[in-house]
């Protein structure tokens, strides 16, 4: 594979497209009677850098030493034993969930969402959706462009401990459009609530698209 300044080998590779993203996951396999060392895995992760946008795995007969599974955990470098190797389809699972999903650092370009949020703090994946439904029976996704009005609906929510605050970047926006065409209409919500009631604008998954979505080169 080419990177941004040499070619590099992985031993798999495999890509696919969905909702217009392309997703990326190389897989490194160390099949070594010891356990694989922290300088392996730095080896491997370097790799990933310089070839982008890609999910690294790695596989290890024997394990890991104390420092590759730290550096590993701080990178997001996906280690695995052959016990444990899922199959192409949990790996799938698991590059979408990288893209899809954002985590406390991401910030909103332009929007901020409430996210459910499972008891291990990890978010499920599942938006906040209003009470009421649209007419055609589709959930209403509230977007905020302040994260401090995101917050402020938070924190009236009956349910508030199963929810956080989530900026959206614009590649986890592209890919939330396209999971949520047909199914959701996002409410764009221009200024806090007044009296406790929310006013928003209704608009649907093909008009954020166009009016929010940068494409590369646009």
């Amino acid at each position: 594979m080419m990177g941004k300044s040499t070619k590099h080998e992985v031993d798999i590779f495999y890509q696919f497209e969905r909702a217009g993203l392309i997703h990326k996951v190389a897989i490194e396999c160390k099949f070594l009677s010891r356990p694989v060392e922290k300088a392996e895995v730095m080896e491997f992760h370097s790799k990933a850098i310089d070839i982008g946008n890609i999910q690294a795995v790695f596989v290890s007969k024997s394990g890991y030493q104390r420092g590759a599974i730290d550096y590993a955990q701080h990178y997001g470098i996906q280690l695995l034993k052959l016990d444990d190797l899922p199959t192409l389809n949990i790996l799938l699972g698991k590059r979408i969930e990288s893209v899809a999903l954002p985590n406390a650092d991401s910030l909103g370009e332009p929007f901020w969402v409430v996210m459910e949020i499972k008891k291990n703090g990890n978010i499920t994946g599942t938006f906040y959706a209003a009470p009421q439904k649209t007419k055609d029976n589709k959930q209403i996704v509230p977007l905020f462009f302040c994260k401090r009005d995101a917050e402020c609906m938070h924190s009236h929510l009956k349910d508030k401990n199963d929810f956080v605050v989530r900026g959206v970047p614009q590649h986890m926006l592209r890919f939330t459009i396209g999971m949520g065409k047909g199914y959701i209409m996002f409410s764009l919500m221009y200024c806090p609530p007044e009296n406790g009631l929310w006013a928003g604008e209704l608009i649907s998954p093909e008009e954020v698209e166009t009016r929010f979505y940068h494409r590369k080169g646009v």
